[in-house]
């Protein structure tokens, strides 16, 4: 990102445009590498980049040299301990005359061994070091560098940004998960928005830097949108950003230490430890998405065992009013789940209570969440379980078994209790739907027909009824009638 201050955009009635660099500024990018030399001082080119800057936008120039500096290699071996230099120099001080200013000099020259300790005392400042080494780019690219970095930065200004993407999009809050954002995702048309860092009240920079490693993969997609709230201005007036489908604008040098972070994260660290120490459950990343109330959910984690299943949801940063709207579509969520809240990232002490919920700072507590499981599978002994009125005509077992996360023999034992259903060996089937079903003759049709008709649940209901499967090859059968069935 740039400093606050170097961001170019104008103000359209409601709309922020981004000024983007663009092939007519070529020459100032040209200029801004050229100014760039092995062995110059950093402050030296600092102070021909200030002559630049009067000559072209000096926005556009300061921005440049900033995103070129930062891929140059600077000198960083000091065979000189400056701090210790200067606390030799000022601790002989104040000197009121030449006489006594040439005699501490020459003691703290002796202790370094140089030639003029007063010349280099500030050695260890950026702008006292050497370029070593120059960042091999082309103007082109270097105007892209900087366009990826301007976006990213008015985007430290966002409330809320809406991405909008065809492809990858699992992978997108994939990232957006490690790296601790905010975020609702949304089916029909498939939306994520994303809350920004204005949102928050305390560590807005660490929640912008995060944001900030997020925009390039969301830019370098071959179709995207963003639409964007940000906030600018002591009134704090909220303007919109809209754009797509520019990545030709942007370039991105991937950055190994932001890489690193995704190798670190809270939800790694939770995987590997989860599996290390909780031997007797079995644990999944990222299982299959669900859709509530039109909204996308991907659970971090699923655990297993046996026919018992729980949801696992990391949170990290988070206010009030987000984790509550969380809150209120986990509780629609049909399996149970468990939120796992870092309370180091929260906004404030607010407690939700409603779901199950273990806090942790930094790392989570691996014990606390073994103790919970523990807790869930004694409570799912089936007494718990209450299927309601059951009005469909087909209901899967194995279905209620994972919603309710007991064994299948519990739902069957469940079943049973209903007088208008009949319990088969994978579903339970509504006896007037079967006395319907009773009046087809299923005899000499094949199986993939009568499944493209009816469903899988046709199989359980042609054995019931008294039929045999003749396999004809690996992917159909004929049917054909046992004997009399148990219904006649």
């Amino acid at each position: 990102m740039l400093p606050s201050e170097l961001a170019r955009y104008k103000i359209d009635g409601q709309n922020i445009i981004p000024l983007f660099a663009s092939t007519d500024d070529i020459n100032v990018a040209s200029d801004v590498i050229n100014t760039f030399r092995v062995g110059r001082k950093v402050g030296d080119i600092l102070e021909d980049i200030k002559y630049l800057s009067k000559i072209y936008d000096y926005k556009l120039v300061k921005g440049l040299a900033k995103i070129y500096l930062r891929y140059c290699k600077i000198e960083t071996e000091n065979k000189i301990d400056f701090r210790e230099l200067r606390r030799q120099l000022f601790i002989r001080g104040p000197v009121l005359d030449d006489e006594s200013r040439a005699k501490v000099i020459e003691e703290v020259r002796n202790i370094f061994s140089l030639d003029d300790p007063i010349k280099v005392m500030y050695g260890d400042l950026d702008e006292e070091k050497k370029i070593i080494e120059l960042f091999s780019i082309s103007p082109e690219d270097l105007i892209k560098l900087y366009n990826l970095s301007l976006l990213q930065t008015i985007f430290f200004n966002a409330y809320k940004i809406t991405v909008y993407i065809k492809e990858n999009w699992k992978n997108l809050i994939r990232r957006i998960k490690f790296l601790g954002l905010m975020y609702l995702a949304y089916d029909n048309p498939l939306r994520i928005e994303i809350f920004g860092p204005l949102t928050l009240l305390k560590m807005t920079k660490k929640y912008g830097r995060n944001l900030a490693v997020l925009v390039p993969y969301i830019v370098l997609q071959k179709e995207w949108k963003i639409i964007a709230n940000i906030v600018l201005g002591k009134q704090k007036r909220m303007y919109r950003l809209e754009l797509s489908n520019l990545s030709e604008i942007f370039k991105y040098i991937r950055d190994e230490e932001a890489e690193k972070r995704f190798d670190s994260t809270v939800e790694e660290k939770f995987y590997n430890e989860f599996r290390k120490v909780i031997k007797d459950w079995q644990i999944l990343r990222e299982p299959e998405q669900f859709v509530i109330d039109n909204r996308l959910f991907i659970p971090d984690f699923v655990a297993i065992k046996g026919n018992l299943k729980i949801y696992i949801e990391i949170v990290g940063f988070w206010t009030k009013q987000y984790i509550h709207d969380k809150m209120q579509k986990l509780k629609k969520f049909n399996y149970p789940v468990l939120v796992l809240l870092n309370d180091e990232l929260s906004h404030d002490n607010y407690i939700p209570d409603d779901l199950n919920i273990i806090k942790f700072k930094r790392k989570i507590d691996i014990a606390k969440v073994y103790l919970f499981l523990k807790k869930f599978e004694e409570n799912k002994t089936g007494s718990d379980v209450d299927l309601g009125n059951l009005k469909d005509d087909i209901i899967s077992i194995r279905e209620l078994s994972e919603k309710y996360g007991v064994d299948e023999k519990i739902i069957r034992s469940k079943l049973a209790l209903h007088q208008d259903y009949v319990v088969l060996k994978n579903y339970a089937i509504r006896k007037a739907y079967l006395n319907e079903l009773s009046m087809n003759d299923f005899s000499n049709q094949h199986l993939s027909n009568l499944i493209k008709q009816y469903g899988n649940y046709i199989l359980d209901v042609l054995d019931y009824f008294g039929y045999s499967l003749v396999w004809k090859n690996i992917e159909d059968a004929l049917v054909v009638k046992r004997f009399e069935s148990q219904s006649e």
